[in-house]
C-alpha cells in the first residue's frame, strides 16, 4: 500500500494522550465474511467450543513471567486482570469508519463492549528499558465468539486502509497493512498501523504499531509493539516499515503458554 503522511514531530509526552485513541474502543461483529479462513491452520481443533472460558486467573497465569520476558530480551513494567468486559468508554472515543473500531479494540484492555469473559495484560520493554513498548492483551470467550471476533478482526483489516479517531485530547489518522502471519495457534492476524496524530493544542507527531493476533481456542491473545516517532524527513516517513521480526521468538513462547493453559 502507498502511504501520504505529512511531516511532523511532537515530544513523546504531549503525545500520549492522542496515542490512546489507537486503543480502547468497542466494535460488534457481523455474520462471517468470505475470506475468513485466510491465517487459519486448517487442521486445527475445535475441542475449545465445550470448555468454559479461561477465568482472569488462567489467563493471567497464561503471560508471560518475568523470568520467561527476560529468557526472550525483554523486562516486565506493568499489568494486570480483569473478570468481564471493560465498563465503558471514558475518553469518548469516535472510530471512523466505525467498522474499523476492530483494530483498536483487539489490541486495548479496556475495550468495552467487546464481551470478553476475562482479560489480562501487560506490558514490557527491551532489557535496556528502552525502545518500543510490547503490550499483551488476552481475551477469553466461548471459541464460538472468539472466532467471530477474529473473523471481524480480518474484514477490518480487510478493509479499513485508511481510518480515522477522535476523542477529547485530539485526532488521528491511520494507514493499515497486511503483514504476513507466522505459523501459531489455530488463526492468526497481523497487521501494521502507521498514524499521524494531532492534539487539541496542535502538536503533531507520529506513531506505528505492530499488532498479532492468535486464536487458540476461546482465546485471543494479542501482542502490540508500539512506539512514538520523532521527526522524521518525508524519505524516511516512505519508507518507514517497521517489522515483528525482532519479537518473533517472544511471541511463539506467550502462544505456546497461552496453548498450555487453553488446552490447545
Amino acid at each position: 500500500m502507498k502511504r501520504h503522511i505529512r511531516r511532523g514531530g511532537l515530544p513523546a509526552a504531549a503525545l500520549l494522550p492522542v496515542l490512546a485513541l489507537a486503543v480502547a474502543c468497542s466494535g460488534t461483529g457481523g455474520p462471517a465474511g468470505a475470506g475468513e479462513d485466510a491465517g487459519r491452520t486448517p487442521a486445527a481443533s475445535e475441542a475449545g467450543d465445550r470448555s468454559a472460558p479461561l477465568t482472569a486467573g488462567g489467563l493471567k497465569a497464561a503471560l508471560l513471567t518475568e523470568a520467561e520476558a527476560e529468557a526472550a530480551g525483554f523486562t516486565v513494567t506493568g499489568g494486570g486482570a480483569r473478570t468481564g468486559a471493560a465498563a465503558d468508554d471514558a475518553d469518548g472515543d469516535a472510530t471512523e469508519p466505525a467498522a474499523c473500531a476492530a483494530l483498536r479494540e483487539v489490541r486495548s484492555e479496556e475495550a468495552p463492549g467487546r464481551g470478553e469473559s476475562a482479560a489480562a495484560w501487560s506490558m514490557m520493554y527491551g532489557r535496556d528499558g528502552a525502545g518500543a513498548l510490547r503490550k499483551t492483551v488476552l481475551t477469553s470467550y466461548p471459541a464460538k465468539t472468539a472466532r467471530s471476533r477474529v473473523a471481524e478482526l480480518r474484514r477490518a483489516v480487510d478493509s479499513c486502509d485508511r481510518f480515522s479517531v477522535r476523542n477529547p485530547y485530539g485526532a488521528a489518522s491511520f494507514t493499515t497493512e497486511t503483514l504476513p502471519v507466522p505459523d501459531l495457534g489455530e488463526e492468526v492476524v497481523r497487521y501494521r498501523l502507521l498514524g499521524r496524530t494531532q492534539t487539541t493544542a496542535g502538536d503533531k507527531g507520529y506513531a506505528y504499531s505492530l499488532v498479532t493476533a492468535v486464536r487458540v481456542g476461546g482465546v485471543i491473545a494479542t501482542v502490540e509493539t508500539s512506539e512514538l516517532l520523532g521527526p522524521l524527513p518525508p524519505a524516511r516517513l516512505a519508507e518507514f516499515e517497521p517489522e515483528p521480526g525482532p519479537d518473533e521468538p517472544m511471541i511463539a513462547a506467550l502462544v505456546e503458554k497461552v496453548s498450555g493453559s487453553a488446552g490447545g
